[in-house]
């Protein structure tokens, strides 16, 4: 046999492995990421506003990180705010509907809910979006309506856009929420700050992140690009579901709370101020096991970032651009497991 040739033939091979295995390697690593993420995805069944189907027709849609600065910044024209009133009672309940824009509430002064609405656009007629309140009963919804072949919006956060004509306009929601009232937010491309409120809170968005400062929680919030901070200085009966894809989590808890806690991330590590009594194996991307006695479960769910349980803040500081709350005792060790 003619070792020279075969030698000759397994040359190039060895030079084209050498020449391209680093990105050989990398690529089959990014590839076993996605299939993974998107398997862990639809393991936790995120569950993401039903108006996500819109996106594509919107003529300026930015998929940046959320900032309501990349929708009402420069080049866009801002139009007069719309505003309304409602006196809501503690029995009756919030939604707001965006799809296109970010969400702002923070505490009312009385019983009365105030919503304030801006537009802004570049190309498109503001006149486009419409702002529909549903007040009834069981408390009220308000959604911002584009054009579109198939839209709907009814009580109970009943909210639905299909076939949505091109459009750049974006809504900005602020709400002033009494005291004791219970909120459902939700948008699409924008972030979500829940800031002073005293009832639980639900709140998701795909792309942006979501703040939450409650003093009576639970708080069950998705997203899919971006952070999620909730602290809950009590929490009443439910449970805490706080999920994202690529983005940190950041639970602040009563200090005296009892509850089930499953924690889970991909890339990054799950980190807590609580003695936690571990069920199955250690690990620091998986935490399952019990606070106290048990009780309410906490779900805590990344792919890409760090999931961190720590005790409530009494004054959070839920705005990244403000400056930053005085300095308190450090956060982030992870004590022992407890006993069984």
């Amino acid at each position: 046999m003619d070792t020279s040739l075969d030698q000759a033939a397994a040359t190039p091979a060895k030079s084209f492995w050498r020449t391209w295995r680093r990105e050989i390697v990398r690529g089959g690593v990014l590839f076993g990421l996605v299939v993974g993420a998107g398997l862990f995805i639809r393991s936790i069944r995120v569950n993401i506003p039903s108006s996500l189907g819109a996106l594509g027709a919107f003529g300026d849609f930015n998929w940046g990180d959320g900032d309501a600065g990349d929708l009402f910044g420069h080049g866009r024209q801002v139009g007069d705010p719309w505003q309304y009133r409602a006196l809501i009672a503690p029995t009756q309940h919030v939604w707001i509907r965006n799809t296109n824009g970010p969400i702002d509430v923070v505490a009312g002064t009385g019983d009365s809910l105030v919503i304030e609405v801006e537009k802004s656009w570049r190309n498109s007629d503001p006149q486009s979006v419409q702002l529909i309140p549903v007040l009834t009963e069981r408390g009220l919804t308000v959604c911002a309506l584009w054009e579109a072949r198939d839209r709907r919006c009814e009580e109970g956060g009943d909210y639905k856009m299909n076939g949505v004509k091109k459009n750049d306009v974006a809504v900005r929601f602020t709400i002033q929420l009494p005291r004791n009232v219970p909120i459902d937010a939700s948008t699409v491309n924008g972030g979500l700050q829940i800031d002073g409120v005293s009832a639980p809170v639900e709140a998701a968005t795909v792309n942006g992140r979501i703040a939450v400062n409650t003093s009576t929680g639970p708080v069950q919030a998705t997203t899919v690009n971006g952070s999620i901070e909730a602290n809950m200085q009590s929490l009443t009966s439910g449970d805490v579901r706080l999920t994202t894809v690529n983005g940190s989590v950041s639970a602040g808890l009563p200090l005296q709370i009892n509850a089930n806690i499953d924690a889970e991330t991909v890339n990054g590590r799950v980190e807590t101020d609580f003695p936690v009594k571990i069920t199955g194996k250690i690990s620091p991307r998986h935490l399952r096991g019990t606070i106290g006695t048990g009780g309410a479960t906490l779900k805590l769910i990344t792919v890409n970032g760090s999931i961190s349980l720590h005790e409530a803040d009494i004054n959070p500081n839920p705005n990244p651009h403000a400056a930053p709350a005085a300095p308190r005792r450090s956060h982030w060790r992870t004590p022992p497991p407890a006993r069984p």
